[in-house]
């Protein structure tokens, strides 16, 4: 098999998924992703530059009332725009709160992959069972190219594996050829890099966005006879931006008990997953006073220490600072959606938080993403505390009821949250992904 064909062998696999055989966990696994995904837009829509953007997009015409303006914007209220656009801004949103799920080595296969599913479904008046089926065969995609790639640092994982596994839950929804939307989106990688994340620079927050609207798009491209390269992926992030690590992981046959979306985190933190078992670890300490620490170790696995910075004075960079985010958990500030405005009093505990890398830590990566957090207090008192994956990743997984309420408050609850949470996790039972987002009064269908 040449190096060529890697690409067309991982979106074929993946699209060929018998819907019949994936296990009932599975599947209800995945409806939670969807309610998830949209959950996390819907938050990131109410932040004031999406505010903004979508009332310049209103006012432009592209949202609104208008022909093909058949997808939801997630804004409050609720917008139409075309696929491609909703796509955009719905993505664009997700990335606002950092609480979207994702998967290791790392990435986050569900905003770039459900946001265009959903959108094409509800044009297209698709059944929930070809949304469900679709979302699942490009998240595999997605999850056997974040296994199959080792990006180089600083290459960011958000943009370019997202939008081949969109561009395959487009394509399938749509009936058209997979293979070929996929060679599209990887033609056109798109190329991210962490430094905006650390300086603050919201417009990282359209590398999702990007990606959700090139998953539509591509499908168009194809449309109209566009063609796409099978190798181009290969050279952008096996030569350029990362090394092929496992070939077989884009190869191997699908296996029906260990699909990429059973081995998922959902986010209870507003912060990049990377912190989250030191938050965890540090929730486990005992209450103590601010005002007698003094200094406090943070050990981690070396993919973690890329946060090992403090933070600039806003909120996206706080959210990429390890120390910070330890901080404000020691602090015990929320960590919610709206948590992270920048606070001069976390940022001066931040500055007494060490990190290093621990080799018994180190061994257990990527299985376990551990922390180990000790705090050292005046009076040469100390107590440490450790996690070895964050509450919400697979092997130490959410319950249903906690996925459903963190859900319900991120769409902001009411009878409308009910029904939209209902409808994503009974996908089976959903003639016409059009009805997806519409009043309580359709909660039936």
């Amino acid at each position: 098999m040449s190096e060529a064909s890697l690409l067309d062998r991982a979106a074929g696999i993946a699209a060929g998924l018998n819907l019949a055989r994936v296990p009932a966990a599975s599947l209800r696994r995945a409806g939670h992703i969807i309610a998830d995904t949209v959950g996390v837009s819907c938050a990131g829509a109410r932040q004031a530059q999406m505010v903004a953007l979508a009332g310049i997009e209103r006012r432009e015409g592209r949202v609104g009332e208008g022909p093909r303006h058949d997808a939801t914007v997630f804004s409050g209220p609720p917008l139409r725009a075309d696929p491609e656009r909703a796509a955009f801004l719905n993505a664009t949103a997700g990335s606002f709160v950092e609480l979207d799920e994702g998967m290791r080595p790392t990435g986050h296969p569900g905003m770039q992959v459900v946001i265009p599913a959903v959108a094409v479904a509800e044009a297209e008046k698709a059944h929930g069972q070809s949304l469900l089926r679709a979302v699942i065969a490009g998240y595999e995609v997605t999850a056997r190219l974040f296994t199959a790639y080792r990006l180089t640092y600083p290459t960011h994982p958000h943009g370019h594996f997202g939008a081949v596994g969109g561009a395959v839950a487009v394509a399938m929804i749509l009936d058209r050829d997979p293979v070929e939307a996929a060679r599209i989106a990887a033609t056109s990688p798109i190329l991210s890099v962490w430094d905006a994340c650390f300086e603050g620079a919201t417009a990282r927050n359209t590398w999702m966005g990007s990606a959700a609207e090139l998953a539509v798009r591509a499908s168009r491209l194809a449309e109209a006879g566009f063609t796409g390269s099978p190798a181009s992926l290969e050279s952008s992030f096996g030569k350029l931006a990362g090394t092929l690590a496992d070939r077989d992981a884009l190869t191997a046959p699908l296996d029906y008990e260990s699909l990429g979306i059973t081995r998922n985190y959902f986010k209870l933190h507003s912060a990049c997953a990377l912190s989250h078992a030191a938050v965890d670890a540090v929730r486990q300490l005992p209450a103590i006073d601010p005002a007698r620490i003094e200094r406090v170790e943070v050990e981690t696995v070396g993919n973690n220490m890329k946060l090992a910075r403090q933070a600039e004075p806003n909120a996206l960079s706080a959210r990429f600072s390890l120390p910070y985010v330890v901080a404000a958990a020691l602090l015990r500030r929320p960590l919610d959606a709206d948590g992270f405005r920048f606070e001069p009093e976390t940022a001066r505990l931040a500055a007494r938080v060490e990190l290093r890398v621990a080799e018994d830590l180190e061994a257990k990566w990527p299985d376990a993403s551990p922390a180990r957090v000790t705090v050292l207090s005046a009076g040469g008192r100390s107590c440490t505390a450790q996690v070895d994956n964050p509450h919400g990743h697979y092997r130490d997984p959410l319950t249903e009821d906690e996925i459903e309420r963190k859900f319900r408050e991120l769409v902001g609850g009411g009878a409308a949250a009910q029904a939209w949470w209902g409808r994503m996790t009974n996908l089976f039972h959903v003639p016409d992904c059009s009805r997806l987002f519409r009043g309580v009064d359709d909660h039936a269908n």
